[in-house]
Formats: C-alpha cells, sequence, structure tokens
C-alpha cells in the first residue's frame, strides 16, 4: 500500500514555498515544545537534585543504572507508541490490538527487567545503584499504562501530550515528600520516586482511557510483526548514535567533550521533534497532513543551513586553534543531524501507509553503510573524515527513503543541501559572504520553501 499522494495542484503550491494549513503547524510546534520542555525541565531537575545528594563520584554509578531503566522502558515499548498513533480507536478490533499490545509489552518488560536485577549486581557492587534499581524498578511496570497515543489520535492533543510527560514533575515532587516524611537513604528515595511517578501517569492514563477493560492484557500475535519493525527503527538509530562518540574517542580526545555537549542539545531539538512528529502522524494520510510533513522535513533543512552559516559570522571572534577545528567539527555534527531529522520527517508517511517493512530493510541496510563508512574513516585516522562519513551514510539512506516514495528534492532542497555542505567546508568564512549565505538561507526558512516534492503529472 503506498501514500497517496496529493494532487498536482498541491505539489505547485509546495514547489512555490505556499504550505497549508501555517497556523495549525505553528501551533503544533509550539505545542510539542511546549508539552515536551515541561517533562525534560523536570527530568534535569532530578538529575541535579540526584547529583547534590548523592556526590559526583556515587552518581556516575546511579546515572548508568537511571540510564539502563529508561531505555528497557523504550525498548519495552515495541514500538506500538508509533503504531498507536496511526490507529483509530472506537472498533472492537482495535480494543484487541491494543490488550494484545499490552501483553506483548508486559512480558518484553519482565523479561528484561528480570535480566537488568540479575545482571547489574553481577556488574556494579555499588549498594547506591541496586538501592536506585530495586526502588524504581515498579516504575518500568507503571510505564506500560500510557494512553498518550490514542488520545492524540482521537484528538486531544493537549491531553495526550501531556500524559507523556506527567511521570518526571510527579517524580521529583515525591521525592521532595518521601525526603520529609521518611528515613530512605537518597538512592532509595530517589528510586522510590520515580516508581510514584510513573504510577502517577498510569493512574492519569487509566482514567482518561474511559475503559477499564482495555488494560486487561490478553495472549495473541495482534500487530506485533508491525510493531517489532517500527521498533528496530528506533533500536538501530540508538546504535549508530552511539557508534560514532566510540570511533570519535581516541582521534580527537579533545573535541570529544564538546561533541557530547553539543551531542546533548541536539538530543533535546530531537526530543521536541519526536513530540511534533507524534502530533503530525495521525494525519499523514490526508492532503494536507501530508504537506505539513514535508514542509516540517523542510524546515529542518533550512533551519540547520541557517544555524551553520552563523559560525562564519564569528571570524572577528579570537578563538585558539583547537577551538575552530572544534567548530568546524561541530558543524559536520549539526549538518548530519540535520539530513537524519528530516530524514524521520519522511518516514512518518512510511509509517502512515504500512510500509514499516521497507522502511526498517532500508534504516537497516542503510545504517549499517553508514557505519562501515565510518569504521574505514576511523581506520584511516582523522577526525573529519569519520564525521563526513556519517554525513554520506544518512544522506544515501535520505536519497533511498526519497525513491521509496517517489518523492524528489526540488530546486529549494538542492539550495539548502549545497549551502550546507559550503558552510561545513570552509567556502563563505567571509563574514561578509556568510552574512549573504545566512540571509538566504533565513529567507527560505522564513517562506517556508519546500525542499521536497512530488514529480508533476501530466
Amino acid at each position: 500500500m503506498k501514500p497517496s499522494p496529493p494532487g498536482p495542484s498541491l505539489s505547485r503550491d509546495l514547489e512555490q514555498g505556499q504550505s497549508p494549513g501555517k497556523d495549525t503547524f505553528r501551533r503544533s510546534l509550539l505545542l510539542a515544545a511546549a508539552t515536551y520542555g515541561l517533562g525534560q525541565i523536570a527530568n534535569f531537575t532530578f538529575q541535579l537534585r540526584l547529583l547534590d545528594q548523592l556526590g559526583t563520584s556515587v552518581y556516575g554509578t546511579v546515572g548508568l543504572a537511571h540510564l539502563l531503566l529508561t531505555t528497557l522502558i523504550f525498548l519495552a515499548d515495541l514500538g506500538y507508541t508509533s503504531l498507536f498513533l496511526r490507529e483509530r480507536s472506537g472498533s472492537i478490533e482495535w480494543d484487541r490490538t491494543w490488550r494484545y499490545a499490552l501483553g506483548h509489552r508486559m512480558i518484553a518488560t519482565l523479561l528484561l527487567l528480570a535480566a537488568v536485577m540479575v545482571g547489574w549486581p553481577l556488574w556494579s557492587d555499588d549498594k547506591s545503584s541496586q538501592e536506585y534499581l530495586i526502588g524504581a524498578a515498579a516504575g518500568c511496570l507503571f510505564a506500560l499504562f500510557n494512553y498518550s497515543s490514542p488520545m492524540i489520535t482521537e484528538g486531544r492533543r493537549l491531553g495526550g501530550l501531556l500524559i507523556a510527560q506527567v511521570a518526571w514533575p510527579c517524580a521529583l515532587l515525591s521525592w521532595w515528600l518521601l525526603q520529609q516524611i521518611s528515613p530512605l537513604s537518597p538512592a532509595v528515595s530517589a528510586g522510590v520516586a520515580v516508581s510514584l511517578g510513573y504510577l502517577a501517569q498510569a493512574i492519569i492514563s487509566v482514567i482518561c482511557s474511559r475503559h477499564l477493560l482495555l488494560w486487561l492484557p490478553l495472549a495473541g500475535k495482534g500487530q506485533l510483526g508491525a510493531a517489532l519493525h517500527l521498533s528496530l527503527l528506533g533500536v538501530w538509530g540508538t546504535l549508530h548514535d552511539r557508534l560514532t562518540p566510540f570511533l570519535l574517542a581516541p582521534l580527537a580526545p579533545t573535541f570529544l567533550p564538546f561533541f557530547l555537549i553539543l551531542n546533548h542539545i541536539l538530543s533535546g531539538l530531537s526530543g521536541v521533534v519526536v513530540q511534533f512528529s507524534r502530533l503530525l502522524l495521525p494525519d499523514a494520510t490526508h492532503s494536507r497532513g501530508r504537506a505539513n510533513i514535508l514542509s516540517a522535513a523542510s524546515l529542518v533543512l533550512w533551519g540547520t543551513a541557517a544555524a551553520l552559516f552563523v559560525v562564519p559570522l564569528m571570524g572577528n571572534v579570537e578563538l585558539s586553534t583547537d577551538q575552530k577545528e572544534w567548530l568546524a567539527l561541530g558543524a559536520i555534527v549539526l549538518l548530519a543531524w540535520g539530513i537524519s531529522t528530516s530524514g524521520g520527517f519522511l518516514a512518518l508517511l512510511l509509517i502512515s501507509a504500512r510500509q514499516e517493512r521497507p522502511l526498517a530493510r532500508l534504516q537497516g541496510a542503510g545504517l549499517a553503510f553508514s557505519a562501515l563508512l565510518q569504521a574505514g574513516a576511523a581506520w584511516i585516522g582523522d577526525p573529519g573524515y569519520l564525521l563526513w562519513a556519517r554525513v554520506i551514510g544518512l544522506l544515501a539512506i535520505l536519497v533511498a527513503m526519497l525513491m521509496l516514495q517517489h518523492l524528489r528534492p526540488s530546486r529549494w532542497g538542492v539550495a539548502a543541501l549545497m549551502l550546507s555542505m559550503l558552510a561545513c567546508t570552509g567556502v563563505g568564512q567571509s563574514p561578509v559572504l556568510g552574512l549573504v549565505l545566512l540571509l538566504s538561507a533565513t529567507v527560505a526558512l522564513w517562506r517556508r520553501s519546500s525542499c521536497y516534492v512530488e514529480p508533476l503529472k501530466p
């Protein structure tokens, strides 16, 4: 089943830079950023408080335990968060699919949680991290009760986005209350607070679902195959992202801290993109929703180009040789993020058309190709080659995705990529030329000139 293309008039509008539904598009973007920011600020505050309570030496191990639990929750989802963004609720078949999914996710959570609880003490004898894991373990089960995606498809977009961010504000408040009334150690109380945060999210989800029978799991296949293909997209992407810093560390040890900070910033932006994508996916089968997805993918490319040309304007700033090298390498990292994120929006069209199997194959082959390129570049021993290898791999995935959907880059798309690459290769380091190019990219960004269009039919 292929995505239904918009009509020729819509394609011409996109080619000319006109996008329908601008007000809705902007409201959705602001809504995604605001709700995601609420959860992330609470999460960040929780981590800072944990660092203050435990100290830097103990926090390092507890932080790894925390990362392990959040990864467990991500893996145990099995891709169902994305799947239920395209499924319309209300039918008996949907109810059964949801309950099958709950059963699958519950089994996956219990198996992964058992592996963590047995394996962690073998890996680390740190008492605080073990206490944290024990206290937070129940939170992994409570995380199963999340009705966010169905609420978004039902039109309750604000509530659906907020439910997904409830856990951390509630965990932060619970931790403060526990410390006032309980003599528990900081690690135990923090872990219990995490479980209480996810419990609050579960209670609110059950109430918002308006149907208690939905939370009784069923045994059966359901749509497990489709969900696993969607899950693989996230798993492979995460592994690919983690590969680069490990290959980069021996090649550019002084750049690595700058890379990690930049990567943390880009991860925060990616979180906003994920929230925004959750709002776009339910309408991806309609011409207006399809146009908004192409507009979002274009917005990322032009935003990346504009950000890259800010660097030449810093020509008069006193920087050391190392810092100039860091900025040059960081620009390539930003370009790779822009290409990957733009392709992520295009993937929504394939997911909505139930083409998750070819998408997973394409993504797996493309990321494997990128990993091999990066490994070869690391063998040569040049950090710049390594980062450019990553760009080439991600660009190959983007091109393959366009071909799979019968899309093509518009003249604006070619211009956005060429300008971005020029910025990364050092062309336009003159502040005057950099300003001209920055203004060009900013104008295209403001007009939301589409980078992708479908061939016009005769």
